[in-house]
């Protein structure tokens, strides 16, 4: 998957969160989750918000939401 939130990305694969429950939690489909984490579509304010307190409270809603940039991606 071609993901724009490489730290998120990191995270979830580390903790071992299954990404069926964030998008449960978030109240969104796994569809929607992904094109969300591929940059499709843009993740709300209240969906971060309750990712950093659920899922990633030791992490500021900056250091979760950190963007690759296409220069990042281009060079990985």
């Amino acid at each position: 998957m071609n993901c724009v939130y490489p730290k998120m990305e990191e995270k979830i694969a580390t903790r071992g969160i299954k990404k069926k429950v964030i998008a449960s939690r978030l109240g969104i489909s796994q569809r929607c989750f992904y094109n969300k984490l591929k940059g499709v579509t843009p993740f709300t304010y209240q969906e971060v918000e309750e990712m950093q307190k659920v899922f990633f409270p030791d992490m500021t809603k900056e250091q979760i939401m950190y963007k690759e940039s296409e220069d990042e991606r281009n060079t990985a």
